[in-house]
């Protein structure tokens, strides 16, 4: 047996029964009032009106101009929505449903950033159930489960399956310690590998001034729900249906870092997310094959299906 096998042997065995755990930096802020889903669903990309308890919409803000300025994952725990965005805008996008809210409006907002915190845990689903902290949860992908007031989900993917676990900040190293504590911490590294494998953008992808549509995410678009934030600039780009550029993923001889590249033709590409030789880039109509850079290749292919977190 060669060298590199027995040491694939090795780790494989080392990683039997274990999990992958990522601790992510989120925002956290908590909507409640009578009138906070009604307020939240003017200034959303999707249609949450028909939100029951303990079921999560993904969505987006965006600016009058159609583009993207953050994601958001929205949870109904009762008569609350917690809304789950990215730090690098979230006090932006805190102002921005505050001063949207009428004179007459019951809407309080609460900023639970230093409150909550999000784990992600990936592996095989025999592995899983052993994160799974009582044998009658049945986990799946419509809905959260609440266990000892924590909130649990689950995301399976072609080859692997996540659990989010939303918990309180001052229970992290505990539930670590209990939970986790056998598992590998990813780093953030790692959680982009995850994440090109497995198709799912992050702040860095939203950060580019793009319009939903060029990133692929016209299904958290619902142009029939009502007037939102750029509305009518995605209702026109439906109906021209054409676009400029587009997110795709790549693969490259030699590692490239994140950043803006000229290709030897002309093309204007700009990668967003780099593990070394995989990531995303966003292009202009491109039609090639293989993109030429300097002294690498990089070839690059359509995403399956595509998520935000």
């Amino acid at each position: 047996m060669h060298l590199e096998n027995v040491v694939a042997v090795n780790r494989l065995v080392d990683n039997m029964g274990k999990c992958d755990y990522y601790i992510h930096e989120c925002s956290f802020t908590v909507a409640e009032g009578k009138d906070s889903i009604e307020h939240i669903n003017r200034l959303i990309t999707s249609n949450i009106k028909l939100i029951s308890n303990l079921e999560s919409v993904d969505t987006l803000i965006c600016n009058a101009n159609g583009r993207i300025t953050d994601s958001l994952q929205i949870l109904r725990i009762e008569e609350q929505l917690l809304l789950l965005g990215n730090p690098e805008v979230a006090e932006n996008t805190r102002k921005l449903i505050v001063s949207g809210i009428h004179w007459n409006e019951d809407v309080r907002i609460m900023n639970g950033d230093m409150i909550l915190s999000k784990i992600s845990v990936i592996g095989s689903e025999e592995n899983l159930q052993k994160v799974i902290p009582k044998e009658n949860i049945r986990l799946n992908e419509k809905k959260w489960f609440i266990y000892d007031e924590k909130y649990f989900k689950k995301t399976i993917y072609e080859e692997t399956s996540k659990i989010d676990i939303i918990l309180r900040t001052s229970e992290i190293e505990r539930f670590i310690e209990e939970i986790c504590s056998s598992n590998n911490k990813l780093t953030k590294e790692n959680w982009n590998r995850f994440r090109v494998e497995n198709g799912i953008l992050s702040f860095q992808e939203y950060e580019q001034n793009l319009l939903p549509s060029e990133l692929g995410l016209d299904k958290f678009v619902d142009l029939k729900k009502g007037c939102y934030p750029g509305q009518e600039i995605h209702a026109r780009l439906e109906s021209r249906g054409k676009l400029k550029r587009k997110i795709k993923k790549f693969n490259s001889d030699k590692n490239i870092q994140p950043g803006k590249y000229n290709s030897e033709n002309g093309k204007k590409i700009n990668i967003t997310t780099s593990t070394g030789k995989n990531g995303f880039f966003i292009v202009n109509n491109l039609e090639e094959e293989k993109i030429k850079i300097e002294d690498l290749s990089l070839s690059h292919e359509e995403l399956d299906s595509i998520e935000i977190c």
